[in-house]
């Protein structure tokens, strides 16, 4: 058996909304990726996740929905100096 994981992607484009797949061999970098549109270093953000199953000849044998995805992207930029830095500034000078 061999999965395939998907990251749906919402982007703006020429006043359009857009949603894009973006294929991953696996979750953790998809976790990582989706991390990166989160904090905003990709444009776009990320709305859902897929994990596609498929058997020995190629044939889908299953389509799930990662509903764990919100987690390990917390926990991912959470793990980010860099992220946590630009959390405490906002966190310390609110918008007015």
């Amino acid at each position: 058996m061999e999965n395939t994981y998907y990251l749906i992607v919402e982007q703006q484009a020429g006043g359009q909304c857009l949603r894009t797949i973006d294929e991953y061999a696996s979750a953790d970098r998809l976790v990582a990726d989706a991390a990166d549109y989160e904090s905003g270093e990709f444009p776009g953000r990320w709305v859902g996740a897929l994990k596609l199953s498929f058997d020995t000849s190629g044939r889908l044998i299953a389509a799930l929905p990662l509903a764990d995805v919100a987690a390990g992207v917390h926990a991912e930029l959470a793990s980010r100096s860099e992220w946590r830095r630009r959390q405490a500034a906002l966190e310390r000078w609110p918008a007015r």
